[in-house]
C-alpha cells in the first residue's frame, strides 16, 4: 500500500528533519568544544553518553529546537605512538538528534518523530 501525502505534510517533515539536523549539529559542536577546549587538554570519555535537551522551560531554550533532543558519544579508536614526543590521538564523534512535533512524552501516540546521525572524525597533534 502506498502512501499519499500533502504538501504541507512533507514540507512538515523537511522542517523536522532539518530541525533534528540542527539538534545533532548543535550537540556535536558541544561536545568538540569539550574534546578541544583552549588552553588546555579535553577528555574523551568512550563510555559516556552525553545527553543535551533542547526542550527546556521557554525562555531558556534555544529557538528552532523546541521539543528537540540530542545525544553525542566519543570514542578515542587510535592512538599513533610511533613518535614518542607527538603522540597523535584519533577520536570518532556520533550525535544523533531527535525532534518531534510536540514535547516528547515516551506515551505519546500522536506524536510525529524525527532523528538524524552525524559523525565527525577529528585528531589531536
Amino acid at each position: 500500500m502506498g502512501m499519499i501525502s500533502t504538501g504541507s505534510e512533507i514540507a512538515s517533515k523537511e522542517i523536522l528533519d532539518t530541525r533534528s539536523y540542527m539538534a545533532a549539529n548543535s550537540a556535536m559542536q558541544a561536545e568538540l568544544q569539550i574534546l578541544f577546549p583552549l588552553r588546555t587538554t579535553g577528555v574523551c570519555n568512550a563510555t559516556n553518553v552525553a545527553s543535551y535537551d533542547f526542550q527546556t522551560v521557554i525562555g531558556d531554550d534555544i529557538p528552532g529546537l523546541y521539543d528537540c533532543e540530542a545525544f553525542t558519544t566519543c570514542d578515542n579508536y587510535y592512538s599513533d605512538t610511533e613518535n614518542p614526543l607527538a603522540v597523535i590521538q584519533y577520536y570518532r564523534l556520533v550525535s544523533k538528534g531527535k525532534c518531534g512535533s510536540c514535547s516528547m512524552e515516551i506515551d505519546s501516540k500522536s506524536i510525529v518523530k524525527s532523528s538524524r546521525t552525524i559523525q565527525v572524525e577529528a585528531r589531536r597533534l
